[in-house]
């Protein structure tokens, strides 16, 4: 669909942000919220910013150390992930280890240049998905990061993402399904350990 802008918004400051960038916008665009996370945070926003609709948010640099001594990915997400990739990050500074973590606000167009911005000091990327393996957002990320940056990965792209099953309606069998903190600690030490 030509002009088509695809958004994520894992806080309400971004919501309302990128919502009223769309509402200014010519094209079509499609905004996806996780509604039970806006619940959880309180705050104001401010109503005279608009944000960009084809960039992604650095949320987290890691440091000069831990990209030198190779103990540093580049985690890109969104919706949930961006909660669960801040829990994983305090585990992951004490275990030695550090992210660069990009919150994917734009789907479509994909902001291809601060992704690159952060292989070209980590050179591994994981990408912690809400889709399926199959058909899902990771799949095409994963694809483009593939044909546009390769020379720029040290190992291939890791992507966490669901199985291609549906997810279970029960709270203690979606946390099975679905990938979480904890997945990630483990995905990003084996990958800056080489050991994938």
């Amino acid at each position: 669909i030509p002009g088509l802008k695809i958004c994520t918004a894992a806080s309400p400051d971004a919501a309302y942000g990128l919502t009223k960038s769309m509402i200014r916008d010519d094209g079509p665009g499609m905004m996806f919220l996780p509604v039970k996370m806006m619940k959880e945070i309180k705050g104001s926003v401010d109503k005279d910013v608009c944000m960009p609709l084809n960039k992604c948010v650095n949320l987290h640099e890691a440091s000069a150390e831990s990209i030198s001594k190779g103990k540093a990915v580049t985690v890109l997400t969104y919706l949930h992930g961006v909660k669960e990739s801040q829990v994983a990050l305090k585990e992951l500074n004490g275990l030695g280890y550090d992210i660069d973590l990009i919150e994917l606000r734009s789907l479509k167009p994909l902001d291809i240049g601060t992704i690159q911005e952060s292989l070209k000091k980590t050179h591994k990327v994981i990408i912690l998905d809400e889709s399926t393996a199959s058909g899902g957002v990771g799949a095409t990320i994963s694809a483009a990061i593939s044909e546009k940056l390769y020379y720029d990965l040290d190992a291939p792209v890791q992507r966490l993402c669901m199985d291609d099953a549906p997810v279970p309606y029960a709270a203690s069998m979606e946390k099975v399904v679905v990938k979480r903190a904890e997945d990630l600690v483990k995905a990003v030490q084996v990958l800056a350990d080489d050991k994938f």
